[in-house]
């Protein structure tokens, strides 16, 4: 399953360059991003490898030699899919316990 999450990551990199480049619709991104945004909620092996190819890319652009531009411009795209995909989901919240402390009631 992890091979499969991450041919999902490489498979929109390359439908993102094929708009790019005219090779094909620029609907297809839009189409397999939203496919790609419900895998990460519902897929674990989607989520870490979304995280992980994340934080590397954070970790290459954060480099000393990388112009500013570069980092501007990854911090943008970051807003913008954040934005997009609204990933500010809450902890999930424990219930409180009973009011009386010990479970009866």
């Amino acid at each position: 399953m992890k091979v499969v999450a991450y041919a999902e990551i490489l498979i929109l990199a390359r439908v993102v360059v094929g708009a790019v480049l005219l090779r094909n619709s620029f609907l297809t991104p839009i189409f397999y991003a939203h496919f790609v945004r419900m895998r990460f909620f519902q897929s674990a092996f989607t989520r870490e490898a979304i995280i992980k190819v994340t934080n590397k890319i954070d970790h290459y652009v954060s480099g000393p030699d990388m112009p500013p531009v570069v980092k501007q411009g990854w911090g943008t795209v970051q807003s913008l899919i954040g934005r997009w995909t609204g990933t500010t989901l809450d902890a999930p919240v424990a219930q409180a316990p009973p009011p009386n402390g010990n479970g009866t009631r």
